[in-house]
């Protein structure tokens, strides 16, 4: 389970277009629309895609990151089970038990408002909460990091890091499933 999440104009298109080539992942279909509408249940998505548990599988963007990062917005996800605290919560303890990859995009903030300030699809509505959506990600990557995450800058990017991540994964992925080849002995 690889999760790449950040604000609008943060440069997740293009590590995971980068990721999809280079690793031949294709991204899972997404809960949310780009203008913030929900394709199907967040609550019901969010709870499968957790009980399948880690997985060589790419999310552009998880909902139970992305949501609450986006409440101030007019069209909003965060509501319905989200706003059940047992619930989102009990969803953190499994997100924490999966142990995804969480690649944080999160370049120089003047940098993403130049982005989206070039963005015709998702300026309007985010744009004037541009700061607050960053800061949200920012707090949010301190908190949760872990040896399974990283923030990516796409201004200076860690290919190394970005590279040991994914190879990490996939053997994660790998010896789960049994295909872990047998090492050769010295």
């Amino acid at each position: 389970m690889i999760i790449v999440e950040g604000p609008d104009g943060a440069g997740k298109t293009t590590l995971i277009e980068r990721i999809e080539a280079d690793w031949g992942l294709s991204r899972e279909p997404r809960a949310v629309t780009s203008a913030a509408e929900s394709i199907v249940p967040i609550g019901d998505y969010i709870d499968t895609q957790l009980n399948l548990g880690f997985g060589w599988r790419l999310y552009d963007r998880f909902a139970l990151i992305s949501s609450p990062m986006y409440m101030m917005l007019p069209n909003r996800t965060f509501r319905e089970e989200m706003l059940d605290f047992t619930w989102l919560q009990a969803q953190y303890v499994k997100m924490s038990k999966v142990d995804p990859v969480i690649i944080y995009c999160l370049p120089p903030l003047e940098e993403v408002k130049k982005n989206l300030s070039q963005d015709d699809n998702s300026g309007g509505k985010v744009q004037p909460n541009i700061e607050q959506i960053y800061l949200n990600y920012h707090a949010f990557a301190a908190r949760v990091y872990s040896s399974s995450s990283m923030v990516w800058d796409y201004t200076n990017p860690d290919l190394l890091r970005l590279a040991h991540l994914l190879r990490w994964a996939k053997a994660r992925v790998d010896r789960d499933e049994g295909n872990m080849k047998p090492r050769k002995k010295w």
